[in-house]
């Protein structure tokens, strides 16, 4: 492996653990504010963080991804054994034509985008959001002008789930879709000074992307903003539900 090789994979790997550390740190958080207490803007600005991080090392991830297929050598060999069959069903298996693999508690799979091979680390795989239900009329035209999306954020919630829906989402935008994020509020709050105001109920026919907290899990499209919902671990599940289509991996 070349020294710009290397590189690339260690400001990968970096990003990723970096990534990992906050989705840590929102689970071993409790909800110590009650819902009207805003957490918001620790929300805003943990995802600020996160594109911080990718902004600093995209550019050597990307020159890696041009030359290697293994982030991770360990899951690269666990997509080689899957693939011939050699793990049981609870370490991997092939969806659509795709591997996942389980490991350090994440599902792994990866697709081509762009001519690039892109690693996609989620929490759910492809078997455990079958069930997720997903309804509206999707404008696909006019979400996917230009070349940023709107994560509608809603300056009321204190949840480490909510949270950890935020950081997974975040990350596949980033790195996995290559879109810029525009990071917004769901309503007006004195956190959301100079942020653009914008939901499902008034998208202003932009690319948003809300999360809700609910008793049902589910994806509703309204044109072109995208409506996931869902509580606990289901608001993850329904993230990943929405990711997984994205990448063209599920319908």
């Amino acid at each position: 492996m070349s020294d710009e090789q290397q590189l690339g994979q260690e400001l990968e790997q970096k990003a990723q653990q970096q990534e990992q550390v906050e989705v840590q740190k929102a689970l071993q958080t409790e909800e110590v504010n009650p819902i009207g207490k805003s957490d918001g803007k620790t929300l805003i600005i943990m995802v600020a963080v996160i594109i911080g991080i990718f902004a600093l090392t995209f550019a050597g991830f990307k020159f890696y991804d041009s030359y290697t297929a293994a982030a991770v050598i360990d899951i690269d060999a666990l997509h080689q054994e899957n693939l011939a069959g050699d793990l049981s069903k609870d370490e991997g298996y092939i969806y659509n034509g795709y591997s996942f693999v389980y490991a350090d508690g994440l599902w792994w799979t990866e697709t081509t985008f762009k001519d690039t091979l892109i690693k996609i680390p989620l929490h759910f795989g492809a078997k455990e959001v079958e069930n997720i239900s997903m309804v509206g009329s999707f404008d696909a035209k006019g979400f996917n002008q230009g070349d940023s999306v709107y994560i509608a954020i809603d300056p009321n919630v204190a949840n480490k789930y909510y949270t950890l829906s935020l950081s997974e989402l975040t990350f596949n935008i980033v790195k996995g879709v290559d879109r810029n994020i525009v990071t917004s509020c769901t309503e007006n709050a004195s956190i959301c000074e100079n942020r653009t105001i914008v939901n499902c109920d008034n998208s202003q026919g932009l690319p948003v992307i809300q999360l809700a907290l609910a008793n049902t899990t589910s994806v509703e499209f309204h044109g072109t903003c995208i409506k996931i919902s869902g509580s606990d671990y289901d608001l993850v599940r329904a993230t990943d539900r929405v990711l997984l289509k994205w990448y063209g991996i599920m319908k």
